[in-house]
């Protein structure tokens, strides 16, 4: 009887050992991860002068240079300007 608690009790051990051993090495990536700013705002044109206004979203987390090149990218293709295009897309992958 004595040996078979002796060998309950040294499997019950070695299971929270094991237990503890894979807390002690498991990853903290969640603490470790940044937080990502995920809001945006509202862009508004229109392509005439009283016409239709349209609207897009655009992340808060570009700089303003990048905001801007988003906005023009908008505008150029939502009003069909083909002039336009190459530099809009241009602007727009020179940004993150």
């Amino acid at each position: 009887m004595k040996k078979k608690l002796f060998m309950l009790t040294a499997l019950v051990a070695t299971m929270f050992l094991f237990t503890a051993c894979e807390d002690w090495f498991a990853e903290e990536e969640d603490d470790m991860t940044t937080p990502t700013d995920n809001s945006t705002y509202t862009y508004k044109w229109s392509c005439f002068s009283g016409g239709t206004q349209y609207s897009i979203q655009i992340p808060n987390r570009l700089s303003s240079s990048c905001k801007r090149a988003w906005e023009f990218y908008a505008r150029t293709y939502g009003c069909n300007d083909a002039n336009n295009f190459a530099e809009a897309e241009r602007q727009k992958r020179a940004c993150p």
